[in-house]
């Protein structure tokens, strides 16, 4: 008979398509997982996987095997999720994908503050501003800012805020106030890049009808801690979500621009599969960031 570390990793290799890459994310060596893989294949007398350079693709005894073995784990998960329930226990592993500005700064302290409280979770933090595949990653739960198409997920709405453009002291200073959002052609853009594709369409409002201004980038990085860092050092304007900038406007190291013209709010939210009913520990995190979330609000109102 196989163990069950043996099936979980049969499962992660079918996700990531990789036998190293689910290796690391089980703590396992590339050997180690090559190893587990050949022997629970020996085990089932079927080979599961076939073979590349570039990934790993499931045969058809794979996807059968697979997607039983997946149902089967599902069931375990959640006869054990049910134990702690009954028993109220705050306990295991909780993973959660987080976007890298409002997750560095602001949540990743809050979740510090949970994890000290509860002392049986294990904290498991990605962090960045690509949009997570719940499945690929195996999180339990992803914050995400904006409206989501996807059927398959579950949302739970912490906050409504707008999206703001802002700048430094500093750059004001060298630069001057754009007075309308058309004039951010003549000035220094910072600028996102999510999923490979430059986030140049900035959306601004007025007498309640929204409009597009399509900017070009003085700097752009995937990464939107870094674009908050180079605006608080002057190097231009961001457009940023109010929970990523709302301490340092109130501390007056940056600006909002434009605040006649604020593009509609769009909402923060906690994801998750639509197939997975939450445990307890998940639930618990979930209405922690709920509270924290009211909090920081009442702490940094939106400045209009």
């Amino acid at each position: 008979m196989y163990h069950l570390k043996d099936l979980q990793l049969a499962i992660r290799i079918a996700d990531l398509q990789s036998v190293s890459a689910a290796g690391r994310e089980l703590g396992m060596t590339p050997a180690a997982a090559s190893a587990a893989l050949q022997r629970l294949e020996k085990i089932l007398d079927c080979q599961l996987f076939a073979r590349s350079t570039r990934k790993m693709q499931l045969t058809e005894e794979g996807h059968l095997f697979i997607e039983t073995g997946r149902k089967a784990l599902h069931l375990l998960n959640g006869a054990e999720n049910a134990l702690a329930d009954n028993r109220g226990e705050l306990k295991g592993e909780v993973r959660i994908a987080l976007p890298s500005d409002l997750g560095r700064n602001i949540v990743r302290e809050w979740l510090d503050e949970f994890a000290q409280s509860a002392p049986g979770i294990k904290l498991n933090l990605y962090i960045g501003d690509q949009m997570t595949d719940l499945i690929s990653q195996n999180v339990h739960l992803a914050l995400r800012y904006g409206h989501l198409e996807d059927s398959n997920l579950m949302r739970r709405q912490l906050a409504m805020m707008p999206r703001v453009a802002v700048a430094s002291p500093d750059y004001i200073d060298h630069h001057g106030v754009p007075t309308h959002p058309k004039e951010l052609t003549n000035h220094k853009i910072l600028l996102l890049h999510r999923g490979g594709e430059p986030w140049h369409k900035w959306l601004f409002s007025h007498k309640g009808a929204q409009y597009e201004i399509e900017v070009s980038a003085s700097r752009s990085c995937n990464d939107g801690a870094i674009i908050k860092d180079w605006a608080l050092a002057g190097k231009g304007i961001a457009y940023k979500s109010w929970f990523d900038v709302a301490k340092e406007v109130h501390q007056r190291r940056l600006s909002v621009l434009f605040r006649d013209q604020l593009a509609d709010s769009i909402p923060l939210q906690l994801v998750y599969l639509q197939t997975d009913y939450p445990s307890h520990k998940v639930r618990t995190v979930i209405d922690f960031l709920k509270q924290k979330s009211q909090e920081f609000e009442g702490a940094y109102p939106l400045f209009t």
